[in-house]
């Protein structure tokens, strides 16, 4: 199952539809691109209640899933808490796939 979802979010990627880190998510929320918001298990308490906020304030799905170092060691970047996807059947696949 997991790798099913990280073809998905590699998927993502590619087309240029995934936003990592804090502020790119932020920013595609207040775009109203943000179709998704994936969160990480890991992810810092204030971190969490402030982007859970941000979601539910411009009607983004948000989703809790993985870790902060399973998403760094995917993309091979730092290790990021929060990846958002700007594409509706992108996020449609991935929730269904997390269930």
């Amino acid at each position: 199952m997991e790798d099913k979802i990280m073809n998905l979010l590699h998927m993502t990627r590619k087309a240029g539809k995934l936003k990592s880190g804090f502020d790119a998510c932020e920013r595609s929320c207040f775009a109203n691109n943000a179709k998704l918001l994936i969160y990480a298990s890991d992810l810092a308490e204030k971190r969490k209640n402030h982007i859970l906020n941000l979601a539910n304030a411009n009607n983004v799905k948000i989703v809790e899933y993985g870790s902060k170092s399973l998403y760094g060691k995917e993309f091979r970047i730092r290790d990021i808490g929060i990846i958002c996807i700007e594409d509706a059947n992108f996020a449609k696949g991935i929730l269904r796939s997390i269930g």
